[in-house]
């Protein structure tokens, strides 16, 4: 940049000669004007291209700046669709797993009722046969009895003539000797004695699992009857005690 001494040139004094000032002097002053007046010329293009020069850099800085601010401007817009379509996908996957998790869940209990409710059936099977089988042992071993005291009867009638005994009955084997069908049913109405009036320790159910006769139910003759022909009579004498 071109320094000038504007005094030097505000306080210049010519010479005076006979004709007035110096020509020298003053054609020198001149040039020198004229050459400090071409490089403020020359500074002064040299300034306005490099003015130019960065208004165009402006420009672009700030062309720049808004192509930097759409871009960001678009990143994040990206970013946050990218996110929403994730948080999205997301929440579907965990409703998938949890539907699952759930159908598995309803799986697993159906088959655990079904083995339960198989087992329970099973073990009710076994218990009427058993109960069944047991009456069906009493009801021979009451015969064998029933017929060995009539051969025992008639043995003594044989040998002893039928002797009066005082003070002691006749005995009639006609009478005394009572029939296996007779004992088979005050065998059941002993057994009936025995649950009339007990209470009920838990659910009496049916092989679909349908309750017949809920926990601490009175059992009553209806209620016998109606298990003995839905083949729960089993199922009655444990769940009495």
């Amino acid at each position: 940049m071109i320094e000038i001494n504007f005094a030097k040139y505000d306080n210049k004094v010519f010479n005076k000669s006979i004709r007035g000032y110096d020509p020298h002097e003053v054609d020198a002053h001149i040039s020198e004007l004229i050459g400090l007046i071409r490089k403020l010329n020359s500074e002064n293009e040299s300034l306005r291209i490099n003015l130019s020069s960065y208004s165009q850099q402006d420009v672009f800085i700030r062309s720049a700046l808004v192509t930097a601010e759409q871009t960001s401007a678009a990143i994040k817009a990206n970013a946050e669709r990218d996110a929403q379509t994730i948080r999205a996908n997301a929440e579907l996957k965990a409703q998938e797993i949890i539907k699952a998790a759930e159908k598995d869940t309803l799986a697993y209990r159906d088959n655990v009722h079904n083995c339960y409710y198989s087992y329970e059936r099973e073990l009710r099977l076994i218990l009427d046969g058993f109960y069944s089988t047991a009456r069906k042992h009493m009801q021979a071993i009451e015969k064998d009895l029933l017929k060995s005291i009539e051969e025992t009867i008639k043995k003594f009638d044989s040998e002893h003539k039928r002797v009066f005994v005082p003070g002691v009955s006749n005995i009639k084997t006609e009478n005394t000797v009572t029939e296996p069908d007779v004992l088979a049913r005050q065998w059941e109405e002993k057994e009936y004695a025995l649950l009339l009036g007990q209470t009920l320790q838990r659910d009496i159910t049916d092989n679909t699992g349908h309750v017949i006769a809920q926990k601490n139910t009175v059992v009553i003759p209806d209620l016998i009857e109606k298990l003995i022909s839905r083949g729960l009579y089993g199922e009655l004498i444990t769940a009495v005690g």
